[in-house]
Order: structure tokens, then C-alpha cells, then sequence
């Protein structure tokens, strides 16, 4: 069996994301924008494909939008393949409603830059419900 060697790329794209989720810890929503390419997918399980830097300022801007708070705590990072794998914790309130959802964002990354993030919710339904009109 051959060991498997990671090559800079991967430790290149853990970095970019590891970049990523601290500045979406911090609301820094143009932050996260520089680290995004031009044609970018933010891929949501409530909702529908956004693209390109605007698709990922209405996620991000999105995921506090009429919250009484949010917050979200990276949990760890790791190389999967040729994707980098984020799991984060996320909790906020709304309109009475509490939110408490670990999620994966699994993004892939190109030429220092996050090409594609497709969300994974431990509990879509609450989700979805935490986020209805």
C-alpha cells in the first residue's frame, strides 16, 4: 500500500479555508469575498445554488439577516481528497426560534482561491424551520 503525500495545494487550500470561517466568524463578510473566485457556487440544502462573489455575499449576509444573534464556531478542518472539509457549529435566535446545528462545508479550491462550499446540516428540517419566513 503506498503512502499517500499531500502536496502544497492541499496545505494551500486548508489555509485559504481556515481563513475563510475565521473571517465568517468574525462578520467579515468582505473578508471572506477576497478569498472567493469569480465564478464561485455556494451550494445550500435550504435554498437555492448562489454564484459568484454576489451568491456569496447573500449566503453570508443571509445567515445573520433578522437573527436577534448568530454565531459560528469553526470545530476543524481537514483535506478530503482533493476538497477541504469544514465542520462548524452554528447557533443563533429568530423570530423565537433557536438554531443549534453542526454543519459540513465541504469546499474545493483552486489556484489559492474557493471555487465551490456544497453544506451539509445535521438536522435539515430544523434548519430549513429556523430559517422560514
Amino acid at each position: 500500500m503506498r503512502t499517500r503525500v499531500f502536496q502544497a495545494e492541499p496545505l494551500v487550500s486548508l489555509d485559504v479555508v481556515a481563513e475563510f470561517l475565521d473571517r465568517r466568524a468574525a462578520d467579515d463578510v468582505e473578508g471572506c469575498l477576497d478569498l472567493i473566485a469569480d465564478r464561485a457556487i455556494w451550494h445550500s440544502p435550504v435554498g437555492p445554488a448562489l454564484h459568484g462573489r454576489t451568491g456569496f455575499r447573500k449566503a453570508l449576509q443571509e445567515a445573520q439577516a433578522d437573527t436577534e444573534w448568530f454565531s459560528t464556531e469553526t470545530v476543524g478542518i481537514r483535506p478530503h481528497n482533493d476538497r477541504v472539509v469544514g465542520q462548524v457549529h452554528n447557533r443563533g435566535e429568530r423570530n423565537g426560534e433557536y438554531l443549534d446545528s453542526y454543519q459540513l462545508l465541504v469546499f474545493r479550491v483552486v489556484d489559492g482561491a474557493i471555487v465551490d462550499v456544497e453544506i451539509h446540516v445535521d438536522d435539515p428540517a430544523a434548519v430549513a424551520e429556523f430559517w422560514a419566513e
